[in-house]
């Protein structure tokens, strides 16, 4: 039933994110909490995610790692259908994951990506190319949700003129939103409006004006008013100066330094581990004076709080151990250390949980010299005074996010007036602004997409397109490679496979059908307890039908000659094992708890880390080792109805002494396996009789035959 109620945009955008499965682009102007809300759900959810950002010191602010860290990316452009541009072809073509990097990636829920601003739209669809291979190759991203959060109107994405030549084909902007993976998946835009930064209303005017490219002349003159040295009040040491140019900040900061009458003193950064020079948090060597302005660059996590990212200060005195700063604002002095910037990876614990762990790290003074600093640099930081050099400005958003760096208008001070042309947007941008709805918050509207997620979660449950691909993976190269040697085994697999195929096909289009009936009334008590009954009684029917195609998987013969074919045979038969017991214990929870999206997502991720672990023993096998005791099913090499081997106990001897005899070289350089296959049907007694088995000529006889024949010699006794 709707009602008036809207939550706030924040309360909307967490309730996507923690009760449906909808993409979100969470977006705001300057000083809108769009930080804040990504460290407080980072913390809060209970969905399994990670925390992305475009550049190394972005995803150190963040708490996360880079895009391309955590999906191998490579830099080349990526040209959707086609792959990496330039020599990168063969990294995407031999792309590699660990065990735990792949458990970890097919068991997220949730990917959050900070300053998507600065994210081209050919990242995202390599990132889709990755999640389709791992996860669901028929689901944009895999299926996985996405939180994407900055503001447009802010830090622009970086794409050189030789990349652009590149992608200007496939892309219509560089910005995010032309992926054609985010296309497809579709998503929704929340936008933050109430400004935490500035309480002024006619200064939030201005500002509102210059980003959304709304200034006027009139806008312009209220703004050039504050272009007058002599509106700085007391000293100028008391203002930072933000400028669009690295050098010109640098050249600024080193002429007031050098001005200073005071000994100089360097600090060189400490460096651990796999920490790259892109990702620097601060100065690897840094010269302080006292006297000099400064700016800390990092929180306070000491517990005292005693410092904030951006707060702005003198130095009184320093030594090669620490520095003692005096705020600006005029509070106590601050005795302030080494600081130690992590450069995250996440990984896996025992137990499956999602766990940071450091890479490398980075010691250093957590301050920056501050009479100057880029515009670039001041990203997410507030001032109380602030100079600004932005006449200059060469990219669109610049001119903003600099003047929104002020708390207020009395605090900001022009260095030149504003001319027209400062003032840049994307005419991309503002289409996109203009044109993509934005979430209301209205509780029906909420209701509606949690109505479609545990529609889409209860589906998903019953989708076993992944093991359909799976089994027909399998089924293609166990056709192609055991024909000769294994074919009343294939025709066992085949005739499991057709019968798992039809029960279970059919089933599911009729269960499919009762749901759509049901779940638009699922409120009604008495149907919501017949789809909780046909939930669980389907789940214990297809469990029961995937046993005999588990049992047929794992008796998979992995005798075979041609290394190459071997590991494609084992490679589609650990897939397979893994997707089919992924799927039992998803299903064989769900006969006992009734569903929710919440507990099937928890159920699923233990599902996935409890299939890949036990598979091990599984993989084990197929590799050339023994079944482990208790297998759920037989083999060849231990006894089986399948008859292609005569005496497969003798048979397995001889693979075990094969094995055995090739002392580390391929086996078939001993014997091929049909030829094993021949002795143990034959069973010779003599040279002579092990002369006439195909594949056994003189020279073989006179190496290996006395072996050979006491093997079967045993075997007869």
């Amino acid at each position: 039933m709707q009602t008036d109620h809207t939550t706030s945009p924040l309360e909307g955008a967490r309730d996507i994110i923690e009760h449906t499965g909808v993409n979100l682009f969470l977006t705001g102007k300057a000083g809108t909490g769009k930080t804040t809300f990504l460290h407080s759900l980072s913390e809060s959810t209970a969905k399994r995610h990670v925390v992305l950002a475009p550049t190394g010191v972005a995803a150190i602010n963040a708490g996360g790692v880079t895009i391309h860290s955590f999906f191998q990316l490579s830099f080349a452009p990526f040209l959707p259908g086609r792959g990496y541009a330039s020599t990168d072809n063969e990294r995407e073509r031999y792309q590699r994951f660990s065990r735990d990097k792949l458990r970890l990636i097919r068991t997220l829920d949730l990917i959050i990506i900070d300053e998507i601003s600065m994210v081209r739209p050919d990242v995202l669809d390599a990132m889709d190319s990755v999640l389709r291979r791992l996860r669901n190759p028929l689901k944009p991203f895999g299926g996985v949700q996405l939180l994407l959060i900055g503001d447009l109107r802010q830090l622009a994405p970086v794409a050189q003129d030789d990349e652009w030549q590149y992608l200007k084909d496939y892309y219509a902007s560089p910005y995010f939103f032309e992926s054609h993976a985010l296309k497809e998946a579709g998503f929704l835009m929340v936008e933050l409006t109430k400004v935490f930064r500035q309480n002024d209303e006619a200064f939030i005017d201005i500002l509102n004006r210059i980003r959304d490219n709304r200034a006027d002349q009139e806008t312009l003159q209220r703004l050039n008013r504050r272009a007058n040295q002599a509106l700085i009040e007391g000293d100028e040491s008391q203002y930072i100066r933000l400028t669009t140019h690295n050098y010109r900040a640098n050249s600024i900061n080193q002429s007031r330094l050098a001005a200073l009458q005071t000994p100089p003193l360097t600090f060189t950064a400490k460096i651990s581990g796999d920490f790259p020079e892109g990702a620097y948090p601060a100065d690897a060597a840094l010269t302080l004076k006292e006297g000099a302005e400064v700016m800390f660059i990092k929180n306070d996590i000491s517990g005292n709080h005693e410092y904030y990212n951006g707060m702005l200060g003198r130095i009184v005195s320093l030594t090669t151990e620490s520095v003692v700063v005096q705020p600006r604002d005029g509070g106590k002095n601050i005795k302030v250390g080494c600081a130690v910037w992590e450069r995250m990876k996440y990984t896996l614990t025992p137990s499956g949980e999602i766990k940071e762990t450091p890479e490398g790290t980075f010691q250093q003074i957590p301050l920056r010299l501050a009479w100057a600093i880029t515009i670039h640099k001041s990203q997410g930081l507030t001032f109380d005074k602030a100079i600004v050099d932005a006449a200059h400005s060469f990219a669109p958003g610049q001119t903003y996010v600099a003047l929104s760096r002020c708390r207020s208008l009395d605090g900001l001070v022009l260095d030149s007036p504003l001319p027209a042309s400062a003032i840049m947007t994307d005419q991309a941008v503002s289409n996109f602004i203009s044109l993509h709805p934005r979430v209301e918050g209205s509780d029906q509207e909420l209701d509606t997409f949690k109505e479609s997620y545990y529609a889409q979660m209860l589906y998903e449950l019953f989708d076993f397109r992944q093991i359909d691909d799976a089994t027909d993976a399998w089924t293609r190269a166990t056709a192609s490679t055991l024909s000769r040697d294994f074919p009343k085994f294939l025709d066992e697999a085949s005739q499991i496979t057709r019968t798992f195929h039809i029960e279970v096909t059919d089933v599911v289009a009729r269960l499919h059908s009762v749901f759509r009936k049901g779940l638009p009334y699922r409120s009604d008590p008495e149907v919501a307890d017949t789809i909780n009954t046909k939930i669980r009684n389907g789940a214990a029917y297809f469990a029961k039908k995937l046993k005999p195609l588990e049992d047929i998987v794992k008796s998979t013969p992995l005798n075979i000659d041609n290394q190459r074919l071997k590991r494609r045979v084992q490679d589609t038969s650990v897939a397979l094992c893994e997707a089919i017991a992924a799927k039992m214990r998803l299903l064989d929870h769900h006969t006992t708890h009734e569903f929710n999206p919440g507990d099937y997502l928890k159920a699923k991720t233990g599902a996935i880390l409890a299939s890949t672990a036990s598979q091990a023993s599984v993989t084990h096998f197929l590799s050339g080792g023994r079944r482990p005791a208790g297998s759920p099913a037989a083999n060849y090499q231990s006894g089986s109805s399948r008859n292609d081997v005569k005496n497969p106990e003798l048979y397995q001897a001889l693979v075990d002494w094969r094995t055995q005899a090739a002392d580390g070289r391929p086996a078939f350089v001993v014997c091929y396996n049909r030829t094993l296959m021949e002795i143990a049907a034959a069973m010779p007694a003599t040279m002579t009789d092990l002369l006439a088995i195909n594949g056994i000529g003189k020279r073989k006889c006179e190496e290996f035959g006395e072996a050979i024949l006491e093997v079967v010699s045993r075997f007869r006794d």
